[in-house]
Formats: structure tokens, sequence, C-alpha cells
């Protein structure tokens, strides 16, 4: 009686393991094979799809320690109702995290054969995100390893200068005087360009009103009159030109020159004799008038 239901309690653990592997032991399987060069740490049980469903699993991993160069060989248990046509490829893909599955590539031409139980089925590793990596950028990083010790000895040569030390407390002192002058521009900004702006402003709005008064000012008259001005200018100059006129006359009259110089030269000389000999035009301003006098007398 144990015994007995120590042999159910095993198949029990049997059946309800691999189920939970998905794996039906009581569905007909057929087995295949294929080879890899490698199997990117495919394990057994693994889930084995074809467009995304699942139609078996990993059976059995065989690995030729007697030869490990041949190859690693991968049982494949598949549903009995799948048929795998001529031509289709057992696929080995690399997950993203790690790890690898496979997938079956049908391949449906219409020839009508088939892959009998047994047989060994065409493989192709199909490279993942992690191979890409591996193969192209772990070469172009190794060959920038070199250069970036170059570039961190140099850093630090640098960083240990001690004019470059000189140079960042400079730039700092530097930076607290910017700080300082900027403060005082602030300072300035709002004690001496505000009322400056204000100004600005007065002045332009007086500039503002000045040009409405110019747009009022009818130009075209005040061109008009000074125009008649300058033709009454031009004909004065014309008249004295050709010798019409009094002005024109007093210009060109030599004789008329010469009177008023002559003229003019006796009034200067008069005026320099009266201030010379006063008494003689006084006195015979006396003289007529006690003439006048005594005329009067024998008159009475």
């Amino acid at each position: 009686m144990i015994g007995l239901m120590v042999v159910v309690t095993v198949a029990i653990l049997f059946f309800g393991i691999n189920y939970l592997k998905g794996i039906n032991m009581m569905r007909p399987t057929n087995y295949y094979y294929a080879k890899f060069a490698d199997v990117k740490g495919l394990l057994e049980s693994s889930s084995i799809t074809s467009r995304g469903y699942g139609v078996g699993h990993v059976h059995e991993i065989d690995y030729n320690y007697a030869d490990p160069t041949d190859g690693v060989v991968v049982i494949l248990q598949l549903d009995d109702e799948l048929t795998i046509p001529k031509g289709s490829k057992v696929l080995l893909n690399t997950g993203l995290m790690g790890g690898a599955s496979l997938a079956l590539d049908l391949n449906f031409d219409g020839s009508g054969k088939y892959y009998k139980r047994g047989d060994t089925i065409a493989s192709l590793a199909v490279p993942g995100v992690l191979d890409a990596v591996t193969e192209e950028v772990m070469p172009r990083v190794a060959e920038l390893i070199p250069q970036l010790d170059s570039l961190i000895i140099s850093l630090r040569t640098v960083s240990e200068n001690k004019a470059l030390v000189s140079a960042l407390n400079n730039f700092s002192d530097a930076s607290l005087s910017i700080k300082k002058a900027s403060g005082k521009l602030d300072v300035m900004m709002d004690r001496d360009i505000a009322p400056f702006m204000q100004d600005a402003k007065a002045i332009a709005a007086n500039m503002n009103t000045m040009t409405t008064n110019l747009s009022q000012v009818d130009f075209k008259l005040t061109f008009n009159k000074v125009n008649s001005t300058l033709e009454s200018v031009n004909g004065l100059a014309d008249e004295m030109q050709n010798g019409k006129g009094t002005i024109s006359l007093l210009l060109k009259d030599p004789a008329l020159y010469n009177n008023l110089t002559s003229a003019t030269n006796n009034a200067s000389s008069l005026l320099q004799d009266l201030e010379r000999n006063p008494k003689r035009y006084v006195q015979f301003s006396l003289i007529q008038r006690k003439e006048k006098k005594d005329d009067k007398r024998e008159d009475k």
C-alpha cells in the first residue's frame, strides 16, 4: 500500500512538473534532431514555437565530450500533428536579457516533401542584440580603451598643473569681480538710466509734436514765397547790373560819386574848423543880434 502511494506520488510529481514546464505527457509527439555549434545557453524543456505558437519543447541536449568541435545535438520533441516540409529550418534565437529559444521556420513551397521522424532538420543561429553588441561594439571599445587611458593620463597631468590651479583661482576671482560689477551696473541702471529714459521719452514726445506741426505747414506756399522773393532779388540785381534804377546810377555814375565824396570832405572840414574855432561862429551870431537890437531902437 505504501509502495503504491509512493508510485502515485512520484507519477503526480512527474506529470505536474512537466505540465508546469508546458509539456503535455499525454499528447503524442515525434522526435527530430538539430545540431548547433553553440546553443547560447539553451535549456532542456525550452519551448519550441512556430509563428509564436508552442508546437513542442527541447527534449534533450547532447554534448559531444569526445569531440567538442562536432557541435551540440538538440533533440526536438514536436507535436505528432505537425508536419515539417523539406527546406524548413530550426532557428536559435538569443534573448535580450540572455537565454535562448527555438523556433521553426516552416518552408511551404508546395513540393510535397516532408521530414520523417528522427531526421535532422537544418539549423540556423539568429544573431541577437547581444551578439551584435559583442561583434561590433566590443572591438571598437577595445580600440578606444588605450586612447581613454592616454586621455585620463593627460587629464591627470593637466589637473595637477599648478598653472591651471592658479588660472582657476584667477577665474574665480574674476567671476566675483564680474558679479560685483553687475551689481553696480544694476544700481546705475536704476539710478541714472531710468531718468535718462524718461528724458528720452520726453524728447521723443517733443519730436512727435514738432513732426506734427511740420506736417501742418504749407511748404508749397512757403516755397512759392521764397521763389518770389528770389525772383525780386534777381530782378534788382539785373537792374543794378544793367544800369537801371537809382541804386545802379549811384553805383555806376562817377560824377555823383565824386560830388558825394567832395561834400563829405567839406562837411568833415567844417566840423573840424568848428571844433577848433568855436568863437568865430559864436561872435558872428552875437553881432547879428546886436545889429538887430540897434535897428529897433532907431526906429523908435
